[in-house]
């Protein structure tokens, strides 16, 4: 059928093989290459391949000029993917791949809940942050071409100077489009999670774990970016303590189990399970715990993108101890707000006096960041390649599909 070949700038990952919906790909005749460029600029030089679910698939370019030379031994109407901000960050792999006019790049935008912070930052700023952090100068030109197509994506259009962008746009909303982009060649399948949920969907469910309360832990006292978390209100022990109380609470208040959904790091704990004693205590499950769940529980994970697709309660757990770290109380304060959620202070609350709704309505969040719903119920990756397939091969022979600023 045709090659396709997904672009990589960090460590690989045995998910990519269903991320990417690899299996699917092959089985349908396409041959299929994950090329980990991140040598190139530094991002992630010392790859070490212990994702064994996708070894067959990894290839390693280390140089410039390896990439030019595997570039240049592409068939034609090889179909490149990549994240819309590769193509941004590193317009240098714009230059290279359509030095190629007959290969096709397949720009992949996903619209997710702005969790972050909202704060306002310099433009100048932050664009010279990025240039640093991503370490954009590797090689120099790159950062050159990354400041000129930024000038331009801003304001190319008042000078009649078009950005790069690519031959075609892969977006999970047909909002996310640029309205200048052209509407044949904007691809609408949904979200990463629905695709997870499509591969899932015939999955039975765990007898012991069905129609539970399903916490979906985040080890926010064991990650990185929270080190000093114990040093406020309170200690990581205390924290857990008060995390099992609200759990113990909600399963005598509805009668139903509770079933800890665990974080993916929780192995490299191996005494981490003990914190939730006497739970039911499950890792690499959330879809299937979440799809049977009785009611969702958690901080602000995004796999309660889960509990919208099957349309389960939700309650976000908060506390004072987050009020110092933007970076919890935020997207707890958004969430809530975007799924209509039950807060529960774990400090102190009253079980009896709160209005946890049973019935929610997510068709509006839905709609936004997961999926429409005039998109195909088929997996995205397949769903794109057979429709930039059929538009080639009903474009005369003598179109380009390049574009160049």
């Amino acid at each position: 059928m045709s090659k396709v070949i997904f672009l990589e700038l960090r460590l690989f990952r045995n998910s990519m093989l269903e991320t990417y919906q690899i299996r699917q790909l092959v089985e349908l005749g396409h041959e299929v290459e994950i090329w980990h460029i991140g040598s190139l600029f530094d991002v992630s030089s010392n790859v070490i391949l212990n994702a064994p679910a996708i070894q067959e698939y990894a290839v390693k370019i280390e140089s410039l000029q390896a990439l030019k030379a595997k570039v240049q031994q592409l068939e034609p109407n090889t179909i490149i993917f990549s994240m819309l901000g590769m193509l941004y960050y590193y317009p240098i792999l714009y230059k290279v791949f359509k030095s190629r006019k007959d290969l096709i790049w397949i720009g992949r935008i996903t619209k997710s809940l702005p969790l972050g912070s909202r704060k306002k930052v310099n433009p100048l700023k932050a664009m010279m942050g990025s240039i640093f952090f991503y370490k954009l100068y590797r090689p120099f030109s790159n950062a050159v071409l990354y400041v000129i197509q930024k000038i331009l994506r801003k304001w190319g259009n008042r000078l009649g100077i078009n950005a790069f962008q690519p031959d075609y746009l892969m977006v999970s909303n047909a909002s996310q489009a640029p309205a200048s982009f052209p509407k044949d060649r904007v691809i609408v399948t949904h979200a990463d999670d629905y695709n997870i949920h499509l591969l899932n969907k015939d999955v039975l469910p765990d007898p012991s774990a069905q129609d539970a309360i399903v916490f979906l832990d985040q080890m926010l006292y064991y990650h990185p970016d929270f080190k000093k978390l114990g040093e406020g209100l309170m200690n990581v022990d205390t924290y857990y303590q008060k995390l099992n109380q609200v759990l113990d609470d909600l399963s005598l208040k509805y009668g139903r189990p509770v079933v800890i959904a665990g974080h993916p790091e929780a192995d490299k704990h191996p005494d981490y399970a003990k914190r939730f004693r006497g739970k039911k205590f499950v890792v690499g499950k959330s879809l299937n715990l979440v799809k049977h769940a009785f009611l969702v529980v958690s901080h602000y994970s995004t796999a309660t993108n889960f509990a919208v697709i099957y349309n389960k309660p939700v309650v976000l757990l908060d506390s004072g101890s987050f009020a110092g770290y933007e970076k919890i109380a935020s997207p707890i304060k958004v969430l809530k707000k975007a799924l209509n959620a039950t807060i529960i202070n774990i400090d102190s609350y009253n079980l009896e006096t709160l209005d946890i709704n049973l019935d929610p309505d997510f068709r509006v969040y839905k709609e936004a960041y997961i999926k429409s719903a005039d998109t195909p119920e088929e997996l995205s990756y397949p769903y794109a390649v057979k429709y930039v397939r059929k538009q080639i091969n009903s474009e005369p022979k003598s179109y380009s599909l390049a574009r160049t600023a």
